[in-house]
């Protein structure tokens, strides 16, 4: 996997954390360490994950993880979709 698309799901795992006022929006931008525009994409992935975590029953944990798990997958869809083989 190239350095920027880990760069771009640290991204997404960061802004979560913004999206659930854990972190702020600058401080998800600077651990992602991705440029303005590539942020404002991970960024928005992170919110529509918190969105669909957030309208969830049950453990919220498991969905959250259900979530970022595809989209791992759509960044490792050139191993095959998947990381560990």
């Amino acid at each position: 996997m190239s350095k920027e698309k880990v760069k771009h799901l640290n991204g997404v795992f960061a802004s979560v954390f913004a999206h659930a006022g854990r972190l702020t929006k600058e401080e998800a931008k600077e651990i992602s360490n991705l440029a303005d525009h590539e942020f404002d994409k991970a960024y928005e992935k992170a919110a529509i994950i918190t969105d669909k975590v957030m309208q969830t029953d049950g453990n919220k944990m498991d969905k959250f993880l259900e979530h970022f798990a595809e989209e791992i997958e759509k960044y490792t869809e050139h191993y095959g979709g998947k990381l560990f083989e």
